[in-house]
C-alpha cells in the first residue's frame, strides 16, 4: 500500500517572493495557532541548501523594524567623504556636508535604495534627479523675487493711481475757490 502525503490545507492568506522567486517564498497561512507567516529560502545557487523560518505577525514586525533600522545605518555608513564630495562637485555645489546627506537621505526614502551606483558613486539617475531638484528650488528662488518686485512695483502703481486722483480733486477744488474768490460779475 502506497501512503500519499496528505495536502496542506492551512488556508494561504498571502504569497510573495522573497527578493525574487529565484531565492525564496513568503507565505502567511492561517494555521491551527493563528496566522504563520513562512519564509522558505531556496536560493537557485545554493546547491539544494535551504532554510525554513516560521513566525507569527507581531515577531516579523519586529524584524521588519529591526531591518529597517540596520538598513538606514547601513545605507548612511554609504555617505563616504568621496561620495559627498562627489555629490558636492558634480550635482550640490556649495552645500555642506550635512545638507548633501539631508538630500541623499530624502533621496533614498524616495527611491527606496538605489542611490549609490558603481564603485561607489552617486546612481546617473540619482544625479540628474538632484540636478532637477536644485534647478527646481533655483527657479522657484527667481518666481518668488519676481513676484515680490511685481507686488512692490504694484504697490507703487497703486500709490501713482492714488496721487493722481487726489491731485485731480485738489485742482478741482482749487478751481472752485478760485471761481469762488472771484468778484461776482
Amino acid at each position: 500500500m502506497v501512503t500519499v502525503p496528505t495536502a496542506d490545507r492551512r488556508a494561504v492568506i498571502a504569497r510573495s517572493a522573497f527578493l525574487s522567486d529565484d531565492v525564496g517564498q513568503m507565505v502567511a497561512r492561517h494555521d491551527t495557532e493563528g496566522p504563520t507567516i513562512e519564509v522558505d529560502l531556496a536560493p537557485a545557487d545554493s546547491d539544494g541548501q535551504r532554510a525554513h523560518v516560521a513566525l507569527t505577525p507581531s515577531e516579523a514586525r519586529l524584524i521588519a523594524a529591526q531591518l529597517t533600522d540596520l538598513a538606514a545605518t547601513a545605507q548612511r555608513a554609504g555617505w563616504t567623504p568621496e561620495v559627498l564630495a562627489d555629490a558636492r562637485e558634480r550635482y550640490l555645489p556649495g552645500q555642506s556636508d550635512e545638507q548633501i546627506i539631508a538630500r541623499l537621505d530624502a533621496l533614498t526614502a524616495r527611491l527606496g535604495g538605489l542611490v549609490l551606483g558603481y564603485r561607489g558613486k552617486l546612481d546617473w539617475r540619482a544625479g540628474r534627479i538632484l540636478t532637477a531638484e536644485v534647478g527646481a528650488e533655483l527657479l522657484d528662488r527667481a518666481a518668488a523675487a519676481v513676484d515680490a518686485a511685481e507686488q512692490h512695483l504694484a504697490a507703487h502703481q497703486q500709490a501713482v493711481e492714488q496721487l493722481g486722483a487726489v491731485k485731480a480733486e485738489l485742482e478741482a477744488l482749487q478751481r472752485f475757490y478760485r471761481t469762488e474768490s472771484e468778484p461776482a460779475r
